[in-house]
């Protein structure tokens, strides 16, 4: 199993011998730079050097830093992890608007059967969970139909009541946006490594945005983050706690559903993205393997 370490307290933390060292005062925490899947930062006092940046990178951890308000501000990410990454940048530019088109239709279809698996999992109306399957069949190429943004609006209420609004400064949000982060962070991480360049998004097209593609194929794994804050609602107090935190980056650990088969959503990630260059090869969007949950997700 790789590792997500999460560093609130550490003073400094440098590398060694192929292992990471966290040190506090007079503690210092070794772990294996082989175990690492990313690195969460969470303190503006912690030294870390351009070396040990440079060691994570080599050995593509995933290195997150947070910012003032103690969410994800910026993440460190390789360059290097493919063989030919121009080559795959060639292909990215010349994908035609028909079929990022249908990516992003199966994309967004995966995403709103996941929101209905989600409640299901809640135990919302059969009503609701209707609907949403409704609408997931419903998604045009391009989603044209704006089916995603109806989903939407009737999704978080049925999830967190008829009062939650997505963006207001609550808790909730707080949970939301932090679990969000991780899972972007890792998507990037993933397309990084498969030699994509992540501004080059296939709906997401922000000219400020450097990770448009991670945020388009991130969005089928929301719905992981959505149940985790159901989930841990009773724990969220005031802010989020370091507890909550670590609790929230251990969503790479879980178990979903990807090709009939269940495994960790590190990995699940991984063969998804990987998937993505054979839909292209092939000319066949149906190559894409979407990650699914389950009612037996854990």
């Amino acid at each position: 199993m790789f590792r997500t370490l999460y560093v609130a307290q550490g003073e400094k933390i440098t590398v060694r011998d192929n292992w990471l060292l966290v040190t506090k005062k007079e503690e210092v925490v070794k772990v294996p730079l082989e175990d690492l899947q990313t690195v969460i930062v969470d303190n503006a006092q912690t030294l870390l050097s351009v070396h040990t940046l440079q060691c994570l990178a080599e050995k593509h951890v995933n290195t997150v830093i947070c910012g003032s308000s103690r969410l994800p501000c910026c993440t460190v990410l390789p360059v290097n992890g493919h063989y030919r990454p121009f080559g795959v940048l060639k292909k990215q530019l010349a994908l035609t608007e028909v079929f990022k088109s249908l990516l992003w239709q199966r994309v967004v279809k995966a995403k709103l059967e996941n929101q209905k698996q989600a409640l299901v999992l809640k135990g919302a109306p059969a009503a609701v969970t209707n609907r949403m399957g409704q609408l997931a069949a419903e998604v045009l190429p391009g989603d044209c139909g704006n089916r995603e943004a109806i989903a939407a609006k009737m999704y978080f209420k049925a999830f967190y009541g008829l009062d939650f609004m997505r963006f207001e400064d609550d808790i909730v949000n707080a949970a939301l946006n932090y679990g969000y982060a991780i899972i972007r962070s890792a998507v990037a991480r993933s397309l990084c490594a498969y030699g994509y360049n992540c501004a080059l998004g296939i709906h997401h097209i922000s000219e400020t945005n450097a990770f448009n593609l991670a945020d388009d194929f991130m969005e089928p794994l929301r719905p992981l983050v959505d149940l985790w804050a159901w989930q841990h609602n009773e724990e969220l107090l005031d802010e989020l706690t370091k507890n909550n935190k670590m609790s929230l980056a251990d969503i790479l650990n879980n178990e979903i559903m990807l090709g009939g088969k269940r495994m960790k959503v590190y990995n699940a990630i991984d063969k998804y993205i990987g998937s993505i260059g054979t839909a292209i090869d092939s000319n066949d969007v149906n190559k894409l393997l979407l990650p699914r949950l389950d009612t037996d997700v854990k």
